[in-house]
């Protein structure tokens, strides 16, 4: 048995700590001259690696429903014993995120894994990109030449389109529908949102955050920071929201600077307060937000403690766009579930399968994508 797999991301190194499993040959092609780039610059922000919770909970997260299926398959839980099993303890925080303990750095935790891989016997190939495959065989190009490889089973890890200076750079798209595969156009996910702010509040109040607000678009919500940035906004809830985003932006971002004050409350503290100033000073509101009252709201709503309020509890911010893909954390878009079997092989190849972000699937920040990252992996190398 011999298993191609073109991509050494987290999907694609999970696909081959399976299919090392069943014997036989693994090789493992990349394009970059190291593996796991993206893996790593995700640990920049904050190496969590999934995220505890009931599973389904955790599975609801999830944008399209047969990724149920597969993180049923490879679950949160099962992540830990693996990430033990190869020496990489780990801890939940907080929020709930599952990080590896402090002392194991990203790095750490790749080097740990390639090293377990090469060590059962996975040959990795650098500076390698695919041309062109069919049933059973792959060109790929290394060293200015190409090689034609045959293969017993193909996974394909090749990334979508954002991060591209990680190898994300959606290059494979025009050959999948040369083969008459269907690819959902990529769209950003988990990106900032640009806003229709007055650019002096933007450029005077960039870097600002406001903590612990709820953030709404329509009927989603979600509480958390949000920062503010030279464009607009950006933070997890504005990443959450996303989807909700996308598909409307003509209806305003929602916050809620005040979640545990009823509007009749704060009502009621401004009166008390000498001024509306000092008012918006001891309800500990943001000084970006007590400069927008000050200076966008005329005399007369400014001193009014209702009008006030009610932009404490429901402040309107217009949307423009998301920020470009390559920008963006993630994306959505990609092959086709519809091209797809249960166990992420191509219906029209059935010895080729689709991982990660090739396959049209989004999740919000948090460890929600690298799970489904792993679960797909495992899955994949699972059904050689």
């Amino acid at each position: 048995m011999k298993t191609v797999i073109i991509g050494a991301g987290p999907a694609s190194l999970m696909a081959a700590t399976q299919a090392v499993k069943k014997g036989g040959e693994v090789i493992v092609f990349e394009k970059m001259k190291t593996a796991g780039r993206k893996f790593l610059v995700a640990g920049e922000g904050g190496f969590n690696l999934s995220h505890i919770g009931e599973l389904d909970d955790f599975i609801s997260y999830y944008s399209h429903a047969e990724m149920a299926n597969i993180i049923r398959q490879f679950t949160n839980e099962d992540l830990i014993h693996w990430l033990e099993d190869i020496g990489i303890q780990t801890y939940v925080g907080s929020s709930g995120k599952i990080f590896p303990i402090k002392e194991i750095k990203p790095a750490m935790v790749l080097t740990t894994w390639l090293n377990y891989l090469k060590q059962n016997g996975v040959v990795f190939v650098f500076h390698a990109t695919l041309i062109d495959f069919d049933q059973n065989s792959v060109t790929i190009k290394t060293k200015n030449e190409c090689e034609n490889i045959t293969f017993d089973r193909l996974i394909l890890g090749l990334g979508a389109a954002s991060w591209p200076k990680t190898g994300s750079d959606a290059s494979w798209v025009s050959l999948f529908q040369s083969k008459k595969l269907e690819v959902i156009p990529f769209q950003s996910s988990n990106a900032g949102c640009v806003c229709n702010l007055p650019s002096d509040f933007l450029t005077q109040f960039q870097g600002s955050i406001f903590k612990n607000v709820i953030v709404s678009h329509k009927n989603n919500n979600r509480k958390g920071e949000v920062l503010v940035t030279e464009y607009g906004l950006e933070g997890a809830p504005i990443y959450y929201l996303n989807p909700s985003i996308r598909n409307d932006f003509s209806f305003p971002i929602i916050i809620d600077f005040k979640p545990n004050y009823q509007l009749t409350e704060i009502v009621d503290f401004l009166k008390k307060s000498k001024n509306t100033t000092l008012g918006l000073k001891h309800l500990k509101l943001p000084d970006a937000f007590i400069f927008w009252c000050k200076t966008y709201l005329n005399k007369d709503d400014y001193t009014d403690h209702k009008v006030i309020a009610s932009h404490i509890k429901h402040f309107m911010v217009p949307i423009n766009r998301l920020r470009p893909i390559e920008e963006a954390i993630s994306c959505c878009g990609g092959v086709s579930w519809g091209e797809l079997d249960t166990n992420l092989r191509l219906k029209k190849f059935p010895n080729i399968s689709v991982i990660g972000e090739m396959v049209d699937w989004e999740a919000p920040t948090g460890g929600y994508l690298l799970q489904g990252a792993f679960s797909m992996g495992f899955v994949a190398g699972s059904a050689i």
